[in-house]
């Protein structure tokens, strides 16, 4: 029973797909060129360098996606610091008094 080929739904699972393809052809490819009896340790020294290399990869691209969709969305909702009533209250006019009485 051979199961059902997996296709990417989405560019970031393309983009992996991609990477993990062309490391299985270079690990093939080294498994074809390394000497009897070296096959481990040429795989091995192969997964070491380029398998890491993969994991970077893929977590760039997977933390470069989650940047893009937050920035499709906007920036989430903050609370502003509002300035306080006294800080935005005019100034106060100076009322002149009527004459009095006893100042003429």
């Amino acid at each position: 029973m051979t199961a059902a080929p997996l296709q990417p739904q989405t560019l970031f699972q393309q983009h992996i797909a991609q990477l993990a393809l062309e490391l299985a052809a270079r690990l093939e490819a080294q498994a074809q060129q390394a000497p009897p009896g070296g096959i481990l340790d040429a795989c091995e020294a192969l997964l070491l360098n380029q398998g890491r290399q993969f994991l970077r990869d893929s977590l760039a691209a997977a933390l470069q996606q989650q940047i893009d969709d937050a920035e499709k969305k906007g920036a989430p909702p903050v609370p502003v610091l509002a300035a306080t009533p006294v800080d935005t209250k005019a100034p106060a006019l100076a009322i002149s008094s009527p004459p009095s009485a006893t100042s003429l």
